[in-house]
């Protein structure tokens, strides 16, 4: 049973008006997630290095999303310049691809809706609490000492 699974990572860092930010973009057999997290102050590329080995089973990827993976077999040359033009492009923009930006956006507004669902449940139930006591306590009172 050897089966082979095809994956591919791409890691993206730039600068967001204060900070560092490194986004990591995964697809394999599942589909394409995307990682986002914070530096600081600018990773050299040891650091970066350290980073990816010692926190990268610790990033929190989102739901997968289906994409298709180019299975193109490519010179390693040519995979070299590909990735130098990559990296000239992304020091002019330094911005990742918009494909990563939209997905991280969608992942947030999941977010932002289930933590809202779950606020709105919990105030709820707080409400429904103090109401019980409320009557208890209106109960109490007519019964009588």
């Amino acid at each position: 049973m050897n089966e082979s699974v095809q994956s591919s990572l791409k890691a993206t860092i730039f600068f967001d008006g204060s900070f560092w930010i490194g986004v990591f973009e995964r697809t394999n057999d599942t589909g394409y997630t995307v990682a986002r997290t914070v530096f600081g102050g600018e990773p050299t590329e040891p650091e970066f290095y350290q980073y990816v080995i010692h926190h990268f089973s610790a990033l929190q990827f989102g739901a997968p999303q289906k994409r298709e993976i180019e299975e193109k077999k490519t010179n390693p040359k040519r995979a070299q310049r590909e990735a130098r033009k990559e990296m000239e492009k992304l020091k002019n923009s330094s911005r990742p691809c918009t494909f990563a930006q939209s997905y991280m956006k969608e992942e947030l507004e999941k977010y932002k809706k289930e933590k809202k669902k779950i606020t709105r449940e919990e105030k709820e139930a707080r409400e429904q609490e103090q109401f019980l006591i409320r009557q208890a306590k209106k109960k109490e009172k007519h019964r009588g000492h």
